[in-house]
């Protein structure tokens, strides 16, 4: 776990493997980033991160939440999920649905990407399993830019959370 001192010091490649997977396969994200450094804290770094993000165009914020798996979906049942991903989503209860609750999460999920045209996006780690399901079922009364601005909300939070994972 690098200091702030030390993730100053890298150079752009060193930084964008470092920080690259703490938004899902978006190098990027910390690739832009680089350029805001010195970084004074944790936080600093985070919202340079999170700035890169909320400036990016809506097209580029729309592959951002596409690039995030389906909760309990394929890459889950594949074992294809990142690491990151994979606690994430276990720690929230979704590696232990019953039969019924995963086809309702897979119902659910498809309705929410045809009317979005993107998966569902939440902080797994800041939720439990019931939390989720019935955030999914109210976000689909949402309109298309109102998800976008939540997903992209739900991803600074993961991604803060495994910012703190990474920087001491």
């Amino acid at each position: 776990m690098p200091t702030l001192a030390e993730l100053n010091g890298y150079t752009p490649a060193r930084f964008s493997a470092a920080f690259g997977p703490v938004y899902e396969h978006s190098p990027w994200i910390a690739e832009r980033a680089y350029a805001r450094r010195p970084f004074a804290s944790r936080a600093d770094l985070h919202l340079a991160l999170y700035g890169v993000v909320r400036t990016a165009s809506e097209a580029e914020q729309v592959a951002l939440i596409r690039a995030h798996p389906e909760l309990a979906g394929r890459e889950a049942q594949a074992g294809a999920l990142t690491d990151a991903s994979t606690r994430e989503q276990a720690q929230a209860g979704l590696s232990a649905l019953t039969p019924e609750e995963f086809a309702d999460l897979g119902r659910l999920n498809a309705d929410y990407a045809a009317k979005f045209g993107f998966p569902f996006v939440i902080c797994a780690r800041l939720n439990r399993k019931d939390a989720i399901f019935g955030t999914l079922r109210a976000r689909l009364a949402n309109t298309r830019d109102q998800e976008i601005a939540n997903a992209i909300a739900q991803i600074g939070e993961i991604a803060r959370l495994r910012l703190e994972d990474l920087v001491r």
